[in-house]
């Protein structure tokens, strides 16, 4: 499984860098990558570190819950010649959009803390990921 993670974060560094190249076209609003806690990602000038998982209450898949709960997390983010910024991000039910960084030409949001509870699986057994999209 983790072979497989490193193969697609590969695949998106080599297509991340063929668009860097190339002029803004909308295949790169749509790249998405995976971290892992403590893991950082470099986009143009800036630089996005998943530092925590503050929270995960959400409702696990085979539980019927009355409130389907949020996940809470923490990013740093660091763009050239600016201060880093730590950032908590909700998900939660609410549908908004978790953007981390907008500027002239680059939007990275958080789309989607994995994996989703399950009460097959302990809390503290999780490895979690956040998946970002440019």
């Amino acid at each position: 499984m983790k072979t497989i993670r490193i193969f697609l974060v590969l695949i998106s560094f080599c297509a991340f860098a063929k668009a860097q190249n190339a002029p803004t076209t909308s295949s790169v609003d749509h790249l998405a990558f995976e971290l892992g806690i403590g893991e950082h990602q470099q986009i143009n000038a800036v630089e996005v570190t998943f530092l925590e998982v503050m929270e995960d209450s959400r409702c696990p898949k085979d539980v019927d819950c009355v409130w389907a709960g949020r996940a809470k997390v923490k990013v740093r983010i660091e763009e050239k010649g600016l201060n880093p910024v730590e950032k908590e991000v909700v998900f939660d039910a609410s549908g908004k959009d978790n953007i981390l960084h907008i500027s002239d030409d680059l939007v990275i949001k958080a789309v989607r803390l994995s994996p989703y509870p399950e009460t097959s699986t302990a809390k503290n057994n999780r490895v979690y990921y956040l998946e970002l999209q440019v």
